[in-house]
């Protein structure tokens, strides 16, 4: 392999699988991601151990661990995306699916060349999805995945899919979120202005390497965690919302991100974690960045489709 040329930005492509079962790799309908990808950060984990001896101070032997790649994808979603759904609910059983990844970089300067690398990621589960938005900001989805292997190649695995044609997925911009249960000062409002959401999706993921292997044969997920804040007004000076957290009010947060065909998370079974309400001499409204813990029925139907 002979490189004569940097890495350049923007010219990266990414696209992803719903693997048959674990470590499968490419399988079935080749599936976007997003035209408005932020960062992808593919990583090897450590490779190495140190060895010392009572001989000398200094290490005498390196030795090779097993095989632990990342991969964390930041992107804007559109009408139509399908990694939300992929990456947070789970089947019948609890079990969460495992995805195949093919990300290009450098693909029009070194396009036909060793200049330009594919990386082909397999057996990849989501550790932690996190989904925010706020005032003015497009929703952002944050996926950090653990996952078997990760292999380069200077040609792509699979083909490019079509690009997603549905609109950006903005805060301010068609959409809704409700909360169904204790007060709503009116209709389904959590209040009277809700300034921001934040939600997080924890699977807490374990894998398992045989021995003779340096691959993961199993990535096993653990809990389901879904814990989230809302920045949001305290109407009638926060007398109904600190009345809610005293009384561990149950309540469900739903949240449309778009138009048709956007994802939806429903969220069951919220209550408060705490308050703590400002009466200050700021002259802004008073309002609090409210925590929440959800409690989910099923480990199937937290992501839907509007």
């Amino acid at each position: 392999m002979a490189v004569s040329d940097i890495g350049h930005g923007f010219q990266g492509v990414a696209y992803y699988w719903v693997e048959s079962s674990y470590g499968d790799g490419e399988s079935g309908t080749t599936l976007p991601i997003s035209k408005y990808i932020q960062d992808i950060k593919i990583g090897t984990g450590d490779k190495i151990k140190s060895i010392r001896s009572i001989e000398a101070p200094y290490i005498v032997k390196l030795i090779e661990q097993t095989n632990e790649p990342t991969l964390s994808i930041e992107y804007n979603p559109q009408v139509g995306d399908t990694l939300i759904d992929d990456s947070v609910d789970r089947d019948s059983c609890c079990v969460l699916q495992s995805l195949a990844f093919c990300f290009g970089a450098n693909t029009c300067t070194g396009a036909g060349s060793d200049d330009v690398t594919y990386y082909y990621a397999k057996g990849f589960k989501a550790g932690t999805v996190r989904i925010s938005a706020a005032k003015n900001e497009p929703y952002t989805v944050t996926i950090d995945f653990e996952g078997q292997s990760i292999a380069t190649s200077t040609s792509a695995t699979g083909s490019e899919p079509t690009a997603l044609a549905g609109d950006i997925l903005q805060f301010n911009v068609a959409g809704s979120i409700t909360k169904t249960g204790g007060f709503n000062p009116t209709g389904s409002k959590i209040a009277y202005i809700t300034n921001s959401i934040d939600i997080t999706i924890t699977h807490q993921l374990t894998g398992y390497t045989d021995h003779d292997s340096l691959d993961k044969s199993y990535l096993v997920e653990g809990t389901l965690d879904v814990e989230g804040t809302v920045d949001i007004t305290l109407d009638g000076a926060g007398g109904m919302h600190f009345g809610e957290v005293k009384n561990l009010t149950d309540f469900t947060i739903t949240v449309n991100m778009g138009g048709a065909g956007a994802p939806k998370l429903t969220l069951p079974g919220c209550k408060w974690k705490s308050s703590e309400v400002p009466i200050n001499v700021s002259g802004e409204a008073m309002m609090e960045s409210a925590s929440f813990t959800a409690v989910p029925t099923a480990c199937d139907s937290l992501v839907d489709t509007v």
